[in-house]
């Protein structure tokens, strides 16, 4: 028998919806649990409970956007500064209702998801799953071998020593730089930790997501059947039983 956990947490890990969603719905009357209503913080056994989700929360996910966008540089992500425009400001209105997922400082540029799917976001900014980003990065000076392997090793930020990270010279002054978390401003203060400064940064990827051929202020829109696929809930494992060892040897 399972551990019992919270409603809201069971459908969040399990990538069907944000705990703040389940919460909406459970209020607005569309989860059952067992064929009775659920209730907000209920326990339940995602062994043995059945969880229906009314054809109303169907509607609203098939209804859902999901967005890769290149923020330009000179853009806040959103919460703009006096004077500056934020990324829904680039976007048609239809879209302008889409959240970012993370950010990007004021000064960087690049591939930034956008979405109104709590799931979807929460599958990316959930620090349990590690997802690589790479980074296209300008250096000035160039980094010299030390350099580079104390950014490969990881250094310490806020009190704790960064992920490491890998770094692959594309030409004297530019770098690649793939890691696999997103402190604020982390790739920024990793390069002048070690004695140099970034004098340009661009996101190029986010886990499978690429920027590609997307110039600053485009944008396209994610096909449903990938986020599908990748909101998945996994299939909970079946226990094998193996048969248990003879002590006698039957070859003889």
């Amino acid at each position: 028998m399972s551990d019992k956990i919270r409603i809201q947490k069971h459908l969040s890990q399990a990538g069907i919806l944000s705990r703040r969603k389940t919460e909406e719905y459970i209020q607005n009357g569309w989860i059952k649990v067992n064929g009775q209503l659920a209730s907000i913080g209920m326990m339940i056994d995602p062994e043995q409970d059945h969880i229906e989700l009314d054809q109303e929360i169907k509607k609203i996910q098939q209804q859902y956007c999901y967005l890769l966008f290149h923020k330009p540089r000179l853009i806040d992500t959103h919460s703009p500064q006096h004077g500056h425009q934020e990324i829904k400001d680039l976007l048609p209105k239809k879209y302008q209702r889409l959240n970012p997922i993370g950010r990007l400082d004021y000064e960087s540029e690049g591939l930034i998801l956008l979405s109104d799917d709590g799931r979807f976001s929460t599958y990316w900014l959930n620090s349990d799953h590690a997802h690589e980003r790479a980074y296209l990065v300008w250096v000035h000076p160039p980094l010299n071998p030390t350099q580079q392997n104390k950014i490969e090793e990881g250094v310490t930020l806020f009190n704790e020593n960064t992920q490491p990270i890998q770094v692959e010279v594309i030409q004297e002054g530019l770098y690649k730089l793939t890691l696999s978390e997103g402190k604020n401003r982390q790739i920024r203060r990793i390069i002048q930790k070690v004695g140099a400064h970034v004098t340009r940064l661009k996101r190029v990827s986010f886990g499978p997501f690429q920027l590609r051929e997307l110039k600053p202020g485009d944008y396209r829109e994610i096909p449903q059947h990938i986020i599908d696929a990748m909101l998945k809930p996994a299939s909970p494992k079946k226990r094998v039983h193996k048969p248990k060892k003879s002590r006698y040897n039957k070859s003889l």
